[in-house]
């Protein structure tokens, strides 16, 4: 009686997942998902997490408007971006910030429970953050940055509408200066890094080169912050087909790489599934103007810096790429939390993917190491997580759960414990019987279809 349908979908075998969301009185439980699995028109098998009924009153003393205001005064008022243009609002689905009533467990706790607002959204361009609001006090009950990125923080320190020709072929040398080819779009005189060759794209829709439907966009941040008020964009552009920014090049290359590789390997038409864009920008620094050492997804956009003394531009790497969208394949599937072991899932089947995206090693990152950073090269090794270093250094990740981490820092690990299951996706991928082939196949049904939020591994 307290579980309602979600979604259903239905796999390659005919077999049903439904997706149920516990409810008391109209109100989700956070965190309260089971998955119910049909074989041959039957009910098999189900999996998730439940919470036992603990009644308490659901109607909340704060409205959802008062909830955005305990958040935006709990980051600073002058840190929260209020001048937002249409088309990015409506990039966002609408609002900076949403805001759902639940019934809240704090820490997962089965016996306790507490009415509470949560406010999920962006204070700027580039962050993420979601916040549990008391909804009879007004209280901050717990937050997070919901930001996926590269690396653990302590490593690093509308143009005008027209009718729709057909895509053109653009070309130009990329950051490991190899000549690319890829999908442009032609306007005039100008060539825009829009690629509108992929199955994806929707012509009837899409007014170009302003506002693209299923197309992959290359913007550059000309090397301003997402973060400050002042911070400027655009589509990345050219007098000719010929690109010489191998910065956008690489961005926009690996972009479509990635893109071929979800279409082509599991018919996935883009990040959401249904052929929305694909959107990333380079040239992005720190708040301060110092150079961003971090590739993030920020759950509508990836972003790339240009690297310093740890790193390379981090467009330089397909496996960055690769993930850096399977976060956002990640969230429109399983949509795990990034916080404690569900984040750890998450940053792990990021990896995983990257790594199948750029499959000729089992390494992340080693196209954007600095020389000398790293002790075996690259940022992370799923074949080895402890990755030629010592517990105490940025790179080494535990290979197994005795080894654990379980701190705060690091949204309770996110990064670092992510070496666990990276390791278990090698192990099984390379057994004579599986093969990348079959254990890939095998952990995008699991993301697909078995996994729910607050899973734990």
């Amino acid at each position: 009686k307290e579980f309602v349908v979600k979604s259903v979908t239905t796999d390659e075998q005919g077999n049903q997942h439904v997706r149920l969301q516990q409810v008391f009185q109209g109100v989700p439980v956070y965190g309260g998902e089971m998955i119910a699995h049909t074989k041959n028109g039957a009910f098999e098998s189900l999996n998730g997490r439940y919470y036992p009924t603990l009644r308490i009153g659901t109607t909340p003393a704060l409205s959802a408007q008062d909830a955005l205001l305990a958040v935006t005064n709990h980051i600073g008022p002058g840190k929260v971006k209020t001048d937002w243009t249409a088309e990015e609002l409506q990039n966002m689905g609408g609002a900076a910030f949403s805001t759902e009533l639940v019934i809240y467990h704090p820490k997962r706790a089965l016996d306790v429970a507490q009415l509470a607002w949560v406010v999920e959204g962006h204070p700027n361009f580039l962050n993420r953050v979601v916040y549990f609001i008391d909804a009879q006090t007004g209280a901050v009950l717990h937050h997070y940055d919901h930001t996926c990125n590269l690396l653990p923080g302590h490593l690093h320190p509308s143009p005008r509408q027209e009718d729709t020709p057909p895509p053109v072929t653009g070309n130009g040398v990329d950051l490991l200066n190899v000549n690319r080819s890829f999908g442009a779009w032609q306007s005039g005189g100008t060539i825009y890094l829009e690629d509108a060759s992929k199955p994806m794209f929707n012509s009837a829709q899409s007014q170009m080169p302003g506002s693209p439907v299923g197309a992959i966009v290359t913007l550059t941040g000309f090397n301003t912050s997402p973060q400050n008020s002042n911070f400027d964009y655009g589509i990345v552009t050219s007098n000719s087909t010929t690109f010489n920014n191998p910065t956008a090049v690489s961005a926009h290359y690996n972009a479509g790489k990635s893109y071929d590789y979800y279409k082509n390997t599991f018919n996935r038409n883009s990040i959401d599934g249904v052929g929305g864009n694909i959107v990333s920008f380079i040239n992005i620094s720190e708040p301060d103007g110092s150079s961003m050492e971090n590739a993030f997804w920020n759950g509508d956009y990836m972003f790339y810096g240009n690297g310093g003394s740890f790193f390379k531009p981090l467009a330089r790497g397909l496996d960055v790429a690769g993930h850096e969208m399977t976060h956002g394949v990640v969230e429109k599937t399983a949509n795990l939390e990034y916080q404690d072991e569900s984040g750890a899932l998450n940053e792990s089947f990021a990896d995983v993917f990257g790594a199948m995206i750029d499959r000729d090693d089992w390494k992340i990152g080693e196209d954007v190491m600095q020389s000398g950073v790293s002790p075996s090269g690259a940022l992370r090794d799923l074949s080895n997580p402890h990755n030629g270093a010592n517990s105490s250094s940025p790179f080494w990740q535990p290979n197994h759960v005795s080894e654990q981490y379980n701190g705060p820092d690091d949204n309770g690990g996110v990064h670092i414990n992510s070496g666990i299951p990276n390791r278990a996706f090698y192990l099984f991928a390379s057994n004579a019987n599986v093969g990348k082939d079959k254990a890939e196949q095998v952990y995008y049904k699991a993301l697909r279809d078995y996994l729910v939020k607050s899973s734990q591994f």
